[in-house]
């Protein structure tokens, strides 16, 4: 087994997974709780103080590093969106609470498409058997948002509109699509859709607004 942070995060969703279903009796409990405590104790001298960022563990290192703003789409395309968002908490592969789900990047016509798929476990569970639809709005986000910074259109969300056309399963694979519709000044809007086995069950829309990258701004 390669001992990696990515690796690490596979074992932390892996547990999070047992935990979620799993039922204990006392004694077992007590066991597991000790060993997490422990992990959670060798692990906490290593935490990075500072602003959290989805692409840097905190804003300072990123002002530090000063990657060129101009080169941003071309890094983006280079190392994936998850690549680029290690931390984001639904394509992140550095963050143990994401499924991840998978993104790639797609030359069309109109720019670029973000098209992938996820696998939702066990602990994203909402209504009986099926992800729970904040969780689902919280995807459709990531999404939109990654399409529009490759589009080198970036922005924060201003308005997100979720529609549930069918539950979305639990464990079972679900294909994701993003691309941009338009601009209009500091706006870009977005769309989004998941399908599972060719049939849509979720779409969104999605308005982003340019702005500072300055998190005191």
């Amino acid at each position: 087994m390669s001992d990696t942070p990515e690796a690490l995060m596979d074992d932390l969703r892996d547990l999070l997974e047992v935990a979620r279903t799993a039922d204990l009796d006392d004694v077992a409990l007590a066991g597991v709780r000790a060993a997490v405590q422990g992990a959670t104790a060798e692990l906490t001298p290593h935490v990075v103080d500072g602003i959290r960022m989805q692409a840097v563990l905190d804003f300072s290192s990123l002002l530090t590093n000063a990657p060129d703003p101009e080169g941003r789409v071309d890094r983006l395309r280079e190392a994936g969106p998850a690549g680029f968002f290690p931390y984001s908490p639904y394509i992140g592969t550095l963050n143990p609470i994401s499924p991840p789900a998978r993104l790639d990047l797609f030359d069309v016509e109109a720019g670029i498409e973000v098209r992938g798929d996820c696998t939702f476990r066990d602990h994203f569970n909402g209504p009986p058997g099926a992800v729970h639809g904040g969780v689902i709005a919280a995807v459709m986000d990531d999404i939109l948002g990654t399409v529009c910074v490759v589009n080198d259109v970036g922005g924060f969300t201003g308005t997100l509109t979720v529609r549930y056309l069918n539950p979305t399963p639990l464990q079972e694979r679900i294909d994701l699509r993003g691309w941009v519709t338009g601009t209009e000044g500091r706006k870009t809007f977005a769309s989004a859709t998941f399908h599972h086995k060719g049939e849509l069950i979720a779409e969104a829309e999605g308005v982003f607004i340019a702005g500072s990258l300055d998190p005191k701004l």
